[in-house]
């Protein structure tokens, strides 16, 4: 048994396919290849494998993570020819690399970068929505809907261009299991926060997941 880190992407046409659905298109596009999985013990066995930090349905990126065991060894590139050979228009693997143990620990990434893309009215004052000292919104949990701070994990924010009434924004935000920010969160604060700001149609995509400063891959 090899544990293997793969970086991969996925764009506009395949960003509202659903975290379970790409689960499925993954199992069935190594099934396509010679190479084979590492299976679970027990009752029920399945693919051993773990994706961090599924993506939300319409959100695309170029830094999606998942460890994958396979009984065999094989070179970054094969892995690379082999699966990319197999997937469907829309994902690619990136990069991959052969780990042992937790050598890559992906339940250690908690942030990430996004490119927010967005139509707007009113006025856009980055500086002034970040001086408050809290930023309450209602935020979806597993409990339901409750309001939060999400302040403290808002790590940057910056505007990249305004124009013809579309923002580009960038955002380094909180991801992982001990506290989770979605961009949207942001907007909502936004328009919350600041004067006349009202929001529209937007489009989102992750550029790099992080532990702390450093990428995996």
């Amino acid at each position: 048994m090899s544990n293997y880190i793969l970086k991969y992407s996925r764009d506009d046409r395949v960003k509202y396919i659903s975290h379970l659905d790409f689960v499925r298109m993954f199992h069935r596009a190594i099934r396509r290849t010679d190479i084979n999985f590492v299976f679970s013990q027990g009752f029920n066995p399945h693919p051993v494998m773990t994706v961090a930090q599924p993506l939300s349905v319409g959100v695309t990126s170029d830094c999606e993570y998942m460890k994958v065991g396979f009984d065999g060894e094989y070179s970054e590139n094969e892995l690379l020819e082999k699966i990319n050979n197999a997937f469907p228009p829309g994902y690619k693997i990136l990069a991959a690399k052969k780990v042992s143990g937790k050598e890559i620990d992906l339940t250690k990434l908690d942030r990430a970068v996004y490119t927010v893309e967005l139509e707007y009215e009113g006025n856009v004052d980055i500086d002034g929505f970040l001086s408050n000292k809290e930023l309450v919104v209602m935020k979806k949990t597993k409990s339901g809907e409750k309001e939060s701070d999400i302040r403290p994990y808002i790590y940057e924010l910056e505007k990249i261009s305004e124009n013809n009434g579309i923002l580009v924004l960038k955002m380094c935000i909180a991801v992982g299991s001990s506290y989770n920010l979605k961009p949207q969160s942001v907007i909502d604060a936004m328009e919350k926060y600041m004067d006349n700001f009202k929001s529209g149609f937007m489009n989102v995509h992750r550029n790099k997941m992080l532990r702390g400063d450093v990428e995996y891959l």
